[in-house]
């Protein structure tokens, strides 16, 4: 772990020396969702709330058959769904915001910016002492319960509530020449000899 954090704090470093202002991963994704605004149409615009009807024209390979979505970027919502999941402008968002001339990327979620990448690895691990140089402990010591153990092998425990139908008498067994109660069929008086 230690090793993982050194490696990514210093990548990031890097890439926030670069200037840029979202991921990698984040910008590729929203290359391809650029593109396929291209092809949306936007058919109503409610100026008041920031309400859209987008239409889309081309067929995408996802199999979505063409349709409608509104987006709504008071309450940056979309009907597609995309952008509430993935908090990134979604392709009809984007095709919203370049018909009224606005910047999409404002919709872009803060967790994506390269700036709190970093945060999460600026930190690094100090390396865990010998044990002979840790302080002496004086709390509770806690041990393990063996009948919470799941046993391996063996048939499973049942947990199955019994009711009065568990604890009706079983009926004796009968040997299965003569119906007798008292013994099986091998033992079973009637039972014809061997052949002489």
């Amino acid at each position: 772990m230690g090793t993982l954090f050194g490696k990514r704090g210093h990548d990031w470093t890097k890439m926030l020396g670069s200037g840029k202002l979202f991921t990698e991963n984040c910008m590729k994704g929203i290359e391809e969702e650029v593109i396929k605004s291209n092809s949306h149409t936007v058919m109503q615009f409610d100026r008041e709330r920031f309400c859209f009807l987008v239409q889309e024209t081309v067929h995408h390979s996802d199999g979505r058959p063409t349709t409608h979505y509104n987006v709504d970027l008071q309450n940056l919502t979309c009907e597609c769904g995309r952008f509430q999941t993935f908090h990134v402008p979604c392709s009809h968002v984007i095709a919203a915001c370049s018909s009224i001339r606005q910047d999409y990327s404002v919709y872009i979620a803060d967790v994506f910016k390269v700036v709190n990448v970093f945060k999460v690895y600026e930190e690094s691990f100090i390396g865990i002492p010998t044990e002979t140089s840790w302080p002496q402990y004086e709390g509770d010591t806690l041990f393990h319960n063996d009948r919470m153990r799941r046993n391996k092998k063996g048939r499973p425990n049942s947990c199955r509530i019994r009711t009065e139908m568990d604890n009706a008498e079983k009926e004796k067994r009968r040997c299965g020449i003569c119906r007798e109660i008292g013994h099986m069929r091998r033992k079973c008086p009637t039972r014809p000899g061997p052949s002489t």
